[in-house]
């Protein structure tokens, strides 16, 4: 009995300050201070979302990372985390002032996230969250066309800063032509291409090469000049929490002056044994100023914080001087979106 008592204290103690983080309101400041300077700082990578449009087997991975007695709790409180408001309130608790949002189309992975749907989250914060928008391909064979004009009538229409794609997600290959009328669409109309590259743990990501490898893009980032690539992860293989790809894509961005580099998920926990390496590896190649930050977040409360705080630390370990650290964080992500 006692200990039974024990247990439920704890959970309503956890709940109760998952609450408060929500409904907290003390004044932000924003930036990264580093050696007195204070650096500031674009997440280009946030998602969007409910806990009703993510599949069944996405939704028992998410509720691994809490414990049992809680798990009552995750609707509400990804609810919660991935609104305009749960994600500001990430922002704010980690400093950051801008980032970029995601919409999602993985129906057969983690699920869907619409267009319709991200606007409606972040239409009164356009100074705040910037939009890229993404595509349906689950029917691709039977209305690849409709889905296309959409796309570019929802890039217009939402004043999108990007397009957001997730191969392995979406089970189509890097090097599947039918996706090249996106990458046209994204080149006449300046509107750079995020593509998730590297492997994901998420049930039923494709983790074969030619889903995973950016190398199978070559083709398309030849025929496109004028389009903008943007390596999701920067080829992370998070199932094995290794840099397997990390060389293809430091090949590609140093032949072609239309690729640059995202780390996202590189300051999560089980990441930071090579996070240090990683931005060694950036920093040896004389990549930085092709790399624009972002943290694959919120996921859950804190993360967005606790992945700049990573990568504020793991920078001064390995010797980025703060004007190398002030490209990364954020002066990249202005130069390539004119802000």
């Amino acid at each position: 009995m006692k200990k039974n008592l024990i247990k439920i204290s704890i959970v309503i103690i956890i709940a109760f300050a998952t609450i408060n983080y929500f409904n907290e309101n003390d004044e932000p400041v924003y930036g990264l201070v580093v050696n007195g300077n204070t650096i500031d700082v674009i997440d280009m990578h946030l998602h969007t979302g409910t806990w009703d449009a993510l599949t069944e087997p996405y939704k028992e991975r998410y509720s691994e990372r809490v414990p049992k007695p809680l798990k009552f709790l995750m609707s509400s409180l990804l609810g919660n985390g991935l609104t305009s408001e749960g994600i500001l309130k990430q922002l704010d608790n980690a400093g950051i002032k801008k980032a970029g949002v995601f919409a999602v189309y993985s129906p057969d992975t983690t699920g869907n996230a619409s267009n319709e749907f991200l606007y409606e989250q972040i239409k009164n914060h356009p100074e705040r969250m910037f939009g890229f928008y993404s595509i349906r391909t689950d029917y691709w064979n039977i209305n690849r066309d409709i889905e296309l004009k959409k796309l570019e009538d929802d890039l217009v229409k939402y004043n999108s800063y990007g397009i957001k794609l997730a191969h392995a997600h979406q089970q189509m290959r890097l090097d599947d032509k039918r996706f090249d009328g996106i990458y046209e669409i994204a080149g006449r109309l300046s509107k750079p291409v995020y593509i998730h590259t590297g492997t994901s743990p998420n049930p039923y990501t494709r983790r074969e090469p030619p889903y995973v490898d950016p190398l199978y893009l070559e083709e398309s980032i030849k025929k496109y000049p004028q389009t903008k690539f943007i390596l999701g992860h920067s080829g992370y293989d998070s199932y094995n929490i290794a840099l397997t790809y990390l060389d293809s894509c430091i090949e590609l961005v140093k032949k072609y002056e239309n690729v640059y580099l995202e780390p996202g998920a590189l300051g999560a926990r089980k990441a930071e044994d090579v996070l240090p390496q990683y931005l060694s590896i950036i920093k040896e190649n004389n990549l930085i100023d092709r790399v624009i930050y972002g943290s694959d977040g919120p996921q859950f409360p804190g993360y967005t914080k606790s992945h700049l705080n990573r990568f504020g630390d793991a920078m001064q370990e390995v010797n980025y001087t703060n004007k190398e650290m002030e490209l990364l964080l954020g002066k990249n992500f202005e130069s390539l979106f004119g802000l």
